[in-house]
Formats: structure tokens, sequence, C-alpha cells
């Protein structure tokens, strides 16, 4: 069999490596136009529908600026292309922006010393003919010495061309070098060849030294020449640039240039006052339109899963194998499907906003406030994936470039709401609250108070930013460095093929983990039966199971913040993942309430009494204080197991855990404390 041609797809930042990469592989990896997105590599084959002599292979690699690495996604990238990784590339596939051509062939110039074959996609020519540039584009490859591909990424286009170029040009390697006059490079050059000399000194300042000091004269360990020589060939490769650029790329005046359009926008977009305000009208939206459009979708699941509850029962009969698929599986797994909508619209919107370019524009504007927390806006692309999920994002804290600002980063990412909490949220408020109710101007209740939900977690993870940053994890706070791509419109195709992904991984998860601890969670809340159901006193034979009697143990514990037993085995589930509360809540009322009717678990929570006071079990006040609970508490054991592989260590996976059940525990306590105390005064408060 044929060994396959690796491909290593390298670029800048915003050239569309990724869309290419997709359209080459038809995979669906995640896409944004800001740095950082992506920090691991992807791999995917070429399709079938490309006539290809061989099989190709792909690598996606992290966007890059240089070779001059110093964060983790980008020392990942140099690693690869230098050969120093596990992946040795026999051509790149160099993605290059045609509307900014000066600063993407910097890294072309760069991986032409490395030796390696290359083959140049210059992307976006649409972007670029738009705004009024004009290349050269066989003038552009006779003076890199490089083949050159148009393609334009996001149509498609010039696909077929990029990959007959990458066969035929797999072995041809023609490494070249600007001449610098710099007395190291010129001995380094003699020494090992001019391609390995400028190698070697980019190594050096990349690891300091440390891999490759042997090869580097002794007395000149010390790095001040090293830095001259860099310098030098730094300024020599610009001076390069200048004279390519010379003679294969001109302008003329642009007759409707995007970029201007896009200056126009962010003029009120990126203002000091405008910008936060369309920001917080933008998020506002977002929330209110999760209530208010999926609804309807949600009460379906719910009518549907209470239809396929009686159906199981009618076609069944009783008995144990019913009791597991109707009070457990579907009453466990089922509520937390019906939170598919609402996850749905989060992911969507999230992908509009990411596809637009606004995104980037949110950056710089949390970075003026991030600032005050010691922190920068490359904070914030890691903390906004936190609203997806926690682990991703952690990982994508690679991207900074201070270990402490990486570590503070992700000690505050748990603090913001991941799409696991959604449920709990929309739970609990669909429940106790009137959530359909308008209460200021086109806003409901219910899309006001998620949107609190996720605020005042956006605005505990500032805090907790703030003080870590000037209390247990010192350092210096690096400026943000972000560009500003021009605004685009959102490629439908590509917004559904996200949220398509983002969903099937939630309803994979629900069809695994969730599954598999509510079958668990099932048994524990069943067995065993009490002796005699009759000498029950004012108890449910749940309460006499091994988990009936957990929940009883930290009930004591629980009570303080208005919650009962119930809750107890619920919040003990959840460590799981957080969408085990809501199925787990779903087994403890579908048991407890085996012969009773179909109604929704919102409707059982509402309607839940207390048997010794017939009092309700549970109130607007202990909804609020509960919601508060899973806004800190740091219930999800992936992510503790994803910070200590980052870390390399578990201090801080500990810390995290514990300090952050210590902070929602007493928020929890203190909100119905205080909120009770109020109440007594003033009870029609929440009436």
């Amino acid at each position: 069999m044929t060994a396959p041609l690796r491909v290593a797809v390298a670029g800048n930042p915003n050239v569309g490596k990724t869309s290419l990469f997709n359209e080459l592989t038809g995979l669906r990896h995640s896409v944004g136009n800001f740095a950082g997105v992506t920090v691991e590599v992807a791999r995917g084959s070429v399709c079938s529908r490309f006539d290809v002599p061989r099989p190709i292979e792909l690598f996606d690699l992290p966007g890059i600026y240089s070779l001059t690495a110093t964060a983790e996604d980008e020392r990942l990238a140099y690693r690869v292309l230098s050969g120093a990784g596990e992946v040795q590339p026999d051509v790149v596939l160099l993605v290059v922006d045609a509307t900014s051509l000066a600063r993407n062939l910097y890294l072309a110039l760069q991986i032409r010393e490395l030796g390696l074959p290359c083959v140049v996609a210059l992307n976006m020519m649409d972007l670029a003919r738009k705004a009024g540039l004009e290349i050269d584009v066989e003038r552009l490859a006779r003076e890199l010495g490089l083949p050159i591909i148009e393609t334009i990424a996001s149509r498609a286009r010039g696909l077929d061309a990029v990959v007959d170029a990458l066969a035929s040009n797999a072995r041809r390697s023609h490494p070249w070098c600007v001449d610098v006059e710099d007395p190291l490079v010129e001995r380094l050059s003699a020494q090992h060849g001019p391609a390995k000399a400028r190698w070697l000194l980019t190594r050096a300042v990349v690891e300091g030294y440390a891999a490759e000091r042997s090869e580097l004269p002794v007395e000149l360990a010390g790095g001040e020449a090293v830095r001259r020589a860099v310098i030098a060939i730094i300024e020599r490769r610009y001076a390069e640039i200048d004279r390519i650029l010379a003679r294969a790329h001109s302008e003329r005046r642009a007759i409707a240039s995007p970029m201007t359009t896009s200056e126009k926008i962010d003029r009120v977009l990126t203002h000091r006052v405008a910008g936060p305000a369309v920001f917080m009208l933008v998020m506002t939206i977002v929330f209110q339109s999760m209530f208010a459009w999926a609804e309807p979708f949600m009460k379906a699941i719910e009518g549907v899963i209470g239809w396929t509850q009686g159906q199981v029962e009618v076609l069944l009969g009783e008995g144990i194998l019913v009791d597991f698929i109707s009070q457990g599986v579907l009453a466990g797994v089922g509520n937390v499907i019906v939170f598919v909508p609402q996850i749905t619209l989060l992911f969507a919107f999230i992908g509009l906003l990411e596809d637009s370019g606004y995104m980037a524009r949110a950056a710089f504007i949390v970075d003026r406030v991030m600032a005050k927390a010691g922190l920068s806006g490359s904070s914030f692309v890691p903390l906004l994936s936190g609203f997806a999920c926690a682990i991703p994002a952690i990982m994508g804290t690679r991207t900074i470039r201070s270990f402490s600002a990486r570590l503070v980063t992700m000690l505050m990412i748990p603090f913001v709401s991941c799409s696991a909490r959604l449920p709990i949220y929309a739970l609990l408020i669909g429940a106790f609250f009137d959530a359909d109710r308008i209460v200021l101007g086109p806003f409901s209740l219910g899309g006001l108070m998620l949107l609190g939900m996720y605020g005042l977690s956006t605005f505990s993870a500032l805090l907790v930013g703030f003080i870590y940053k000037r209390t247990i994890v010192r350092g210096p706070r690096l400026p943000l460095l972000i560009e500003l791509p021009p605004y685009r419109l959102p490629r439908l195709r590509h917004i559904l093929s996200k949220v398509w992904d983002r969903v099937r991984g939630f309803l994979r998860d629900t069809g695994t983990t969730i599954l598999a601890a509510t079958v668990v969670l099932w048994v524990m809340l069943s067995f065993p039966k009490p002796p005699d159901v009759e000498l029950l006193d004012h108890s449910t034979p749940i309460e006499h199971s091994v988990g009936g009697r957990v929940g009883k143990a930290v009930e004591p514990a629980l009570r303080p913040m208005g919650q009962d037993w119930r809750i107890g085995v619920a919040i003990l589930g959840s460590f799981a993942a957080r969408e085990v509360f809501v199925s787990t809540l779903g087994l403890v009322f579908g048991i407890e309430n085996a012969d009773g009717d179909d109604a929704s678990l919102r409707e059982r929570l509402r309607e839940a009494r207390d048997p010794r006071t017939n009092e309700p079990l549970y109130t607007p006040l202990s909804a609020m204080a509960l919601m508060v609970f899973f806004v800190y508490a740091a219930q999800c054991m992936s992510t503790l197991a994803v910070v200590r592989r980052e870390t390399r260590t578990w201090r801080w996976p500990i810390f995290m855990f514990c300090s952050m059940t210590a902070i929602a525990y007493v928020a929890a306590v203190v909100l119905y404390q205080l909120g009770s105390l109020f109440l007594s005064f003033v009870p029609v408060a929440f009436a």
C-alpha cells in the first residue's frame, strides 16, 4: 500500500486555513476569525472526490505569525514544521491572505528557509479584488520561488489545483535564505549551512538554548550576540518582503472596499461607550431568544417523552424492566434531551457572532475590563469558549504567552456558565418563575433571569481573576495583540455544521456518560426495597434505597441553603457531568411518582410537597439559591482532569475544587438565609 503524502497546513490566523482544510477533507473542525481558536493539530485525509495518485493526509496546524514561537500553540506548529515533532511533513501547504501579503510573506520566507517543499494557496482573492488590489501571481511565484495557487476557500474554488500542486511538488525542495551581514550568522552558515544557521538561531530564541546549545559557540551562550543576529535576520527578511511586493503587488483605487465598511461599523462597535452597550444588548437578545424561541420545542419534547413513558407502561405492563425504562432511562435521560433546543440556539448564536467577525471586536471591548483584573483580551477567547464547555476552553489557554496569565485564566474558566449548566438554569427558572411574563420592553422574566445567571458567572470569573492575579498567581500583564478581520456574511452551511457537531456531542454525552450515570443512580435509588411499605412513616420507598440514604446523610448540610435530600442526591450525581443533575431529579420524581400522571419534571418540582407538613418542597428562593450554587460549584470531574493535565500537578485542580465548592456553598447559604429573613418581613416579595 502506498504511504500517504503528509501535508502540514500552515498560515497566519484569519487566512482561511481551517476553512480550506475542511473543504479538502470534508471534515468540520473549529473555525474562528481570531487567534487562538485552534490549539491542537487536526488530522484528515483529502476527500475521494479529488483525483489524487496517492493518499494525501493533512495536518491542520495552529495559526502562527512566525516560527519564533512563544505560546503553546505556536510551539506546536513550530515543532511540526521544523521536523522536531512526531509529525514529519512531506510538503507544506501555506495558506496566505491575499489582502495582507506584507504580513503573510514573513512566514513564507521562514518556511522556505527550512528547506521544506511548499505550495502557497493565495486565499481570499475575491476580497483582494474588491479591495482594489492587483497581484501579479506569476511574478510573485517567481520572486518567492514557490508555486502559488489562487483560492477562495469560502466558495471551494481552486481546490483541485491545490491538490495537484501538492502531489507534484512533494519532493521539490529549494532552500533559500536572505543574505545577512552579521559575524555570528556568517560563522554558523559556514559551519552548518545558511538554512541550518537560521534555524539554530531561531530555536535558540524559542527554547532558550536548551536544545541546541552544543551547536552554538560556547562564548556566545550568553545570548547578546544571538539577539543581534536574530534582529539582523528579521530586518533583512522584511527588506526582502518589501522588494517582492514592489515587483508583484500594486494597488488601484477601490470602487467599494470592504475594509472601509468594516472601519465605519467599528466606529460604533468598538467605541468606549457604545461598544459595551451594543455588546450587552446582543447578549440580552441572545438569552431572551433562547427562552422565547425554544419553549415550544421544549414542550413538544416533554410531550413526546411523557407519551412514550405511557406507551411503555401500557405495552409492557408492570415489572422491574418497565420501571427501569420508564422511570430510569426516559425520566432520567429524557429530561436532559428536553433542553436540546436551547443548547442549539446558544451554539447557533455563538457561530453567527464568530463567523461575522464580531467576536474579535468583543475581545477588544472586554480587554478594557480584563485589564483591571491584570489580564488581557487574549484570555477572552478561552473564557468565551467556556460558555460551550470548560474542557476545550482550558486547552485554549495554550495561546496565552504568560504562564501566570494562563494559569489564572484556567482558574477563571470553570466560573463561566457552560452549556451543561443551561439545563439546570432553564429547569429551575421554568419551574418556579413566570418565565414568559414580559417585564422590560420585549424581554421576558425568563430571558432576563438567564442573562443574570450568565452575567453573574462572568462577573465572578473576572472577580476571582482580579483576586488571584494579585495574590496567589502574580505576573506581568501582557498587552492584547489582536487582528480585527473585515466583517463577513456568516456562512450558513458552516454554522449549521458547527451547531450539529456541538449538539451531536451533547447527545453523545447524553447517550453515554449521562445514561451510564442514570443507570447507576436508578439502581441506587431503587434498591433495597423497604421491608413493608405499609410501615413507612411519612416517607417513600426511595428514601430507604442506597441513594436515598446517601441523600439523607448530606441533607443537614443542605438545609441551610434551602435544599432537601433529593437535591443532595442530584448534586452528588452531577459530579460525573452537570447535566446528570437534571436526569437524577427525573429519576427521583419518576420513581416517587411511579403511579402518577405524565407531568413534566418542571411541573413535578413546582407541585412537590413535604409529606410531613404539606408545604412546598421548593420555593423560588430555594431555586435561586440552587442556581447560585451551580454558578460557582466545580461539579465536573472532566474539568478537574484537564486542569491536572495542563498544569502537570494535582495542586491546582484540588485548589479549584475546594475553593469553588466553598464559595458555592457559602453564596447559596447566604442568599437563602438573607432571603428568608427578608421574606419574614415582606412575605409577598416572591409571591
